[in-house]
């Protein structure tokens, strides 16, 4: 039957469907005729279906510590400036459960659950006499486990449980606050080491896999990991999760399942994009760290007991939109405190000053600050670009540890 243009007829358009190169999504018989998938889902978002979505608010605080690392208080929601996909869909429920069905079949969530089900343990908390069963990942072959701080807070016994189903009592190496990582240490390695060499960067759009340990469903064999799919809804962004303030978060599109908190974000081609935190605690979307930061903040644990981090001696909050504007500048961190003889102050740092630059990355609120200074070390000579007053000023500082 030929399709009704009756100009007259109460629906909004013809029958016909968009061209497929209007659609953000596809219907199972194009995929098969080999009509490629909408760009959305890989790579970079297509032009018109993302925006760059930055909130700057006054009173949120959060600044660059002794440490190097972020203290905030009552800081309020942030989106750091990042991609933001989103997906204009038809308003149908088929066009919503094609969408939804293309994300699942662009991860072998299958062959992920097989792969990275040896490398992530079982780990169970007794937290206010109730157990609370996760994820982790063994990070080596001596007994070192990564897993999410708000799984085990406050926990007066873990648990961790292998492939082979041994439970081993596990002791807290250390915590890392600015990362959201715990290195858990037992008595030996009960699976396969994480493929620490296969890491990749969080992309907005991205279909990934939430994979939790094998054990934390029931019903599923041992050494099948479990799975859950996902989209990459926003690479870098400041979050909270329980007591946790992360200033370079990965959000989901979807919360993160109770039993895989813990566990391991990973692409569609094996790589291990983040660790996953929980859920946030302003909106109910899953909450990621970088994989790279989760590896080597666990290493430092596992070493070391604690993160060492550069010390700028600094708080910081973002700069407000209206004060950006009237300095003609995009952004910043303003300093609220600069702490006496610290390295800041000795390169002549003061309470007002306005960050905009560490060593050429371009500082625009005070979580690009922390990030710029969370990838240095303790002795780092570095270049600010600093406007104070009405000029910008350029600033030699030695970090300290």
């Amino acid at each position: 039957m030929a399709p009704d243009h009756d100009p007259d007829d109460e629906r909004h358009g013809p029958d016909d469907p968009l061209p497929p190169e209007d659609r953000l999504w596809r219907h199972p018989s194009e995929l098969a005729a080999g009509i490629n998938p909408p760009t959305a889902w890989f790579g970079s978002p297509p032009t018109g279906s993302t925006s760059t979505r930055r909130s700057l608010t006054a009173s949120a605080l959060a600044g660059a510590c002794l440490a190097g690392a972020v203290v905030a208080v009552g800081a309020m929601w942030l989106t750091r400036p990042t991609q933001v996909v989103e997906r204009h869909t038809a308003a149908t429920a088929a066009s919503a459960v094609t969408t939804a069905s293309f994300a699942f079949t662009a991860v072998p969530t299958e062959r992920l659950s097989k792969t990275f089900g040896p490398s992530l343990p079982s780990v169970r908390a007794l937290r206010a006499g109730t157990w609370i069963s996760g994820s982790g990942a063994w990070l080596d072959d001596r007994g070192t486990v990564l897993t999410a701080s708000p799984l085990v807070a406050g926990a007066t016994e873990v648990i961790v449980t292998g492939i082979d189903g041994v439970r081993q009592p596990a002791e807290v190496a250390g915590t890392d606050a600015a990362t959201g990582v715990t290195a858990l240490k037992v008595s030996r390695t009960s699976g396969t080491p994480l493929p620490t060499d296969r890491t990749a960067a969080a992309r907005a759009g991205e279909p990934v896999a939430i994979v939790g340990s094998p054990s934390a469903e029931a019903g599923q064999r041992a050494t099948d990991a479990s799975t859950a799919t996902a989209v990459i809804r926003v690479a870098s962004m400041r979050s909270t999760v329980a007591d946790l303030l992360l200033h370079d978060a990965v959000e989901l599109d979807r919360i993160v399942p109770a039993d895989a908190v813990g566990g391991l974000l990973v692409d569609a081609g094996g790589h291990v994009v983040g660790l996953t935190l929980g859920t946030s605690s302003e909106r109910s979307l899953g909450v990621v760290t970088p994989a790279a930061d989760a590896v080597k903040a666990g290493t430092a644990l596992r070493d070391h007991g604690r993160v060492d981090r550069a010390l700028l001696g600094v708080r910081a909050v973002d700069l407000d939109p209206a004060a950006a504007t009237l300095m003609a500048i995009p952004g910043g961190a303003r300093l609220t405190v600069v702490m006496y003889g610290s390295p800041a102050a000795s390169a002549g740092l003061r309470s007002g000053d306005v960050v905009t630059g560490v060593d050429g990355y371009e500082v625009d609120d005070a979580s690009d600050l922390v990030v710029a200074l969370r990838r240095l070390q303790p002795g780092d000579h570095i270049t600010m670009a600093v406007r104070q007053g009405r000029r910008t000023v350029s600033r030699s500082v030695t970090l300290g540890g």
